[in-house]
């Protein structure tokens, strides 16, 4: 899941040569395996010109403008602690910001990240929230102590951040979203029940569960939800009315596409993962192949960066996967963890 060239030299010129650096890119880990650093690479919008960067760690995540990578690096493998970096591209420069922060999302204007923390020691009793600058400074949006953050998503201008946030050990169900100003000033915002949001150009969207029991197992059905942040709890509405049967929970929102007109995401449940969209009249379209999962969305909106055979083992191919009835396009044989820039076009 990272990577590493004998020869640092070749390596940052190489770099320097990427389209990457000027355009769009795909940065992905090239193994997996748990409590451990790997190799990771760049590549161009179609997978080709693959070139590793001068580190190892695990779960890359390029910044919208493709000028940084935030990956996290494994500082004990017994543990699988880690901490949060960030890779310049352009010089090689890597930044350890010393924070164990984990699953880091990028704002729009490739500033900061959003990441979740949990204690370094002892019982994980909780799962917080902060934000760290490119420049290495934290701040903490919620506490790692007593909740349980369920997801979290940046607005368009990147000035304001929505999370879902639980009772630690309670989860979607009883989450509540909720928003605040990245610099911290003015009070939390309340925009009810709900859970994993996305923010769109005007909207959020964001998931809301009901508990159901299948063959006598306990399981969740989901169903997305959409609120105008602008206008508050009162303009939240349900989008889907997916009936779902057996183990499948239902739809859950990933992306926007950029115009705004289609949630992308995916159909989720128990062995099962099926990529979606879902256009403003709440129906549901099904594309790509299934036991799949979404990674990203082309700058035009028509197609979504897929990993496929995420639940049978093995090699994971990604795809260029698009919206309309069309087949998919094979970009890289084995990749995990792959993310794309905000002008991704393959």
């Amino acid at each position: 899941m990272s990577r590493r060239l004998l020869l640092l030299v070749a390596a940052l010129g190489a770099l320097l040569a990427l389209p990457a650096l000027a355009g769009a890119s795909i940065v992905y880990e090239a193994s997996t395996g748990a409590g451990s650093n790997h190799a990771m690479y760049v590549s161009d919008d179609d997978g080709a010109n693959a070139t590793k960067l001068p580190v190892t760690g695990q779960f890359p995540v390029v910044s919208p403008n493709g000028a940084v990578v935030a990956y996290e690096k494994v500082t004990n493998s017994k543990t699988g602690a880690t901490q949060l970096h960030f890779l310049t591209l352009a010089t090689g420069a890597d930044l350890n910001t010393g924070a164990s922060c984990g699953g880091p999302v990028w704002a729009p204007n490739s500033a900061i990240v959003a990441c979740t923390t949990t204690q370094t020691t002892g019982d994980i009793k909780g799962i917080g929230l902060s934000t760290v600058t490119t420049t290495g400074t934290a701040s903490v949006i919620v506490p790692s102590v007593g909740f349980g953050v369920t997801g979290y998503s940046f607005s368009p201008d990147s000035s304001t951040i929505v999370w879902s946030q639980a009772p630690f050990g309670v989860y979607d169900v009883s989450a509540t979203l909720r928003t605040l100003p990245v610099n911290g000033s003015g009070a939390v915002t309340k925009l009810g029940k709900g859970s994993q949001p996305v923010w769109g150009p005007s909207k959020i969207a964001y998931i809301r569960t009901t508990r159901v029991v299948v063959n006598g197992a306990p399981m969740i059905r989901s169903q997305i939800w959409t609120v105008n942040p602008t206008v508050g709890a009162s303009s939240a509405a349900a989008l889907t009315g997916y009936k779902a049967k057996g183990f499948v929970e239902g739809p859950v929102p990933l992306r926007w596409t950029p115009d705004g007109s289609k949630i992308v995401g995916e159909l989720t449940g128990q062995d099962y993962g099926q990529p979606i969209y879902v256009t403003a009249n709440g129906k549901i379209h099904q594309f790509g192949p299934s036991n799949s999962g979404v990674y990203g969305i082309s700058a035009d909106g028509t197609q979504a960066l897929v990993v496929g055979n995420l639940l049978g083992g093995g090699k994971q191919p990604v795809y260029a996967s698009p919206l309309a009835k069309m087949a998919s396009s094979l970009l890289i044989k084995d990749a995990w963890a792959p993310s794309v820039t905000a002008n991704w076009q393959p």
